[in-house]
């Protein structure tokens, strides 16, 4: 069922002819995620280079008091071998690092869909409060002539005319206010976008995702993720101070020289790390053979290593009880979205009604009007509380998709795609 929903996810941010979340993924905010995103990829490779061999050319001379000089040269590096060690605890931690960083910006890709898509909405509405602005002050300036015509006749005080007037000045400055309001909301709208933009009007999302697939998306929500990572990276601390307090430090190395070639291997078992050189003498002499050594020590008393054991293993239980209040939250959040997405389909459904009766009233006033029973003026009215309704009914709508992809975004849904 999920992947029904999940179809329709990105379609309710497709206007007529214009897809916002390609819009987003123009804008100058997006680009510097993109370069945050970029930089965190370098620092992982940093981390993957530390598993690769090293190679470094190598030498020495030496001249004693009598005059005797020995010269060698060679190469010499390092490989980190065994799975554990500095080089392996770091590309761990790097890894982790950079799963977290793809949390975070994934949750600043939404934050910033959901910005431009709030600015989006609210600049489409401000064009539709001017509209309903603008057909209001047709509407005061025929009632006020309609006054003005019937106090010539003797059928209108003078009060209904200053009454007539009053409401004319202020469908004026509503107008004034409305016109304001929508190039400051087209101003914002381009300052995200980086680019102007013609609002158009946003369809609502066909399926919504049930309770129970809202749930379900628990473990995909990057505070989850990275309580997640919080309580590995614990764990991974444990392991490393279990290590270094339990495993004994043991070294072996082999060396041999022939005809003035030498070589030289060495494994650390505690750093997992195997060294190697290859030497040649150009002056002095050498001699010949294989030479074995070893050794290892261990650690017998260590109160220090053993209170730091003790802080890691209480560190990851401190992790655990992180992840779970973690799951806690988040189960009550999905819930508050998704009831509040319910409740903003309900109020659509409510608009819908509204629009439905204020269209049957223009109807009627029309109607009216054919047959001689109804004027001119009850007839802009009708069109005045149809263009209201439309306004109610496109708010509706707006509510509608900010719920939805707040819910979205709570369930951990990237949405601008990309990677997860």
């Amino acid at each position: 069922m999920r992947k029904t929903w999940l179809f329709f996810l990105l379609l309710p941010a497709l206007a007529q002819g214009v897809d916002l979340r390609a819009l987003v993924r123009q804008s100058p905010g997006f680009r510097d995620l993109e370069a945050a995103r970029a930089q965190a990829e370098l620092a992982l490779e940093a981390a993957r280079a530390g598993l690769a061999p090293t190679l470094a050319p190598q030498g020495s001379y030496s001249r004693t008091p009598l005059g005797q000089e020995s010269l060698s040269l060679g190469v010499g590096g390092s490989l980190p071998l065994l799975p554990w060690g500095p080089a392996q605890d770091n590309l761990r931690a790097a890894e982790r690092a950079y799963r977290q960083s793809l949390q975070d910006l994934k949750a600043q890709e939404n934050a910033l869909f959901q910005k431009a898509l709030s600015q989006y909405l609210d600049a489409y509405l401000a064009g539709l409060d001017l509209g309903v602005a603008r057909k209001t002050l047709e509407l005061r300036e025929a009632q006020l002539k309609a006054v003005e015509a019937q106090q010539v006749r003797g059928q209108a005080t003078f009060q209904a005319l200053l009454e007539a007037q009053a409401n004319l000045a202020q469908a004026q400055a509503d107008a004034l206010r409305s016109e304001l309001a929508l190039s400051l909301a087209r101003a914002r709208l381009e300052a995200t976008l980086g680019t102007r933009v013609e609002p158009l009007p946003l369809s609502p999302p066909r399926v919504l995702p049930t309770l129970e697939e809202v749930l379900k998306a628990k473990e995909r929500r990057p505070d989850v993720q990275k309580a997640r990572l919080a309580l590995e990276e614990a764990e991974d601390l444990l392991a490393q101070a279990r290590r270094d307090r339990f495993l004994p430090r043991v070294s072996v190395n082999v060396s041999g020289t022939e005809a003035g070639t030498g070589f030289g291997l060495g494994l650390d078992l505690k750093s997992g790390e195997l060294s190697y050189a290859l030497q040649h003498a150009l002056l002095g002499a050498s001699q010949s053979g294989l030479t074995l050594q070893a050794q290892a020590s261990f650690p017998l008393y260590s109160p220090s290593q053993d209170l730091g054991l003790r802080q890691k293993e209480e560190a990851v239980e401190q992790a655990k009880r992180a992840l779970e209040s973690a799951l806690s939250a988040a189960e009550l959040d999905l819930r508050s979205k998704h009831q509040t997405l319910l409740q903003a389909q309900a109020q659509m459904g409510v608009a819908s009604k509204l629009l439905e009766a204020a269209k049957n009233s223009l109807d009627t006033a029309q109607k009216r009007l054919e047959v001689g029973t109804g004027t001119r003026l009850e007839v802009a009215q009708a069109e005045v509380n149809l263009l209201q309704a439309q306004r109610t009914w496109e708010g509706a709508v707006s509510a509608l998709l900010q719920a939805y992809y707040a819910l979205l975004d709570a369930m951990g849904e990237a949405l601008l795609g990309g990677e997860e």
